[in-house]
C-alpha cells in the first residue's frame, strides 16, 4: 500500500473492520515529515517509543498523539512558529518540561495523564491567556510568569 502525504494525516482510532480490534503499533519518526504537513493525528492507537518535537514540519499547525504508549522526555524548546495545538495526553512521557519558548500562536496544549513532574516555566504572554483547556495540569500555583506544578502528573 502506498500513502501520499501532503497536508493532513489522520490515523486516529484505527480499527480495521474485522472481528479483532486493530490499532497501529510501533514507533514513528516525526523528523522527516513533509515540510508542507499542517496536521498530524495518530491518537488512540498503540504507537510506542520516544518522539522528537525539535524537528517538526515548519507548516505544522496541529499534532495529536494522545492515547498511545509513547514514552521518554519532551522538548518543547524548538517548536515550529505555526503550531497551535499539541495534544499528547494519556501516554507515558516522563521528566520535566520547559514551556518557556511556546509560540504565541498556541491555542491548546494538553500533556495530562503522563508521568511529568517538577517545575513548569511558562512565559508571561502564554500565562496571561492560559485557561484550564489550554494546558491540562492538576494545579497552578504561581501568579506571575512562572507556574509551578509539584504533582507527579502534568
Amino acid at each position: 500500500m502506498r500513502i501520499r502525504v501532503e497536508r493532513h494525516v489522520q490515523f486516529s482510532n484505527c480499527a480495521i473492520k474485522t472481528n479483532k480490534q486493530n490499532k497501529f503499533t510501533g514507533e514513528i519518526s516525526l523528523e522527516n515529515l513533509p515540510k508542507s504537513l499542517e496536521s498530524l493525528s495518530l491518537s488512540n492507537n498503540q504507537m510506542s517509543g520516544a518522539i522528537c518535537l525539535t524537528s517538526l514540519a515548519p507548516a505544522l499547525v496541529s499534532i495529536r498523539l494522545e492515547e498511545n504508549n509513547f514514552e521518554g522526555s519532551l522538548d518543547f524548546t524548538r517548536l515550529p512558529h505555526s503550531i497551535r495545538k499539541i495534544c499528547l495526553s494519556e501516554n507515558h512521557f516522563s521528566g520535566t518540561i520547559d514551556l518557556g519558548n511556546l509560540p504565541e500562536s498556541m491555542e491548546r496544549f494538553d500533556v495530562s495523564k503522563n508521568a511529568l513532574s517538577g517545575s513548569v516555566r511558562v512565559p508571561e504572554h502564554v500565562y496571561r491567556k492560559l485557561d484550564r483547556s489550554f494546558c491540562s495540569m492538576e494545579t497552578w500555583t504561581s501568579p506571575s510568569n512562572e507556574c509551578r506544578q509539584s504533582h507527579s502528573s502534568v
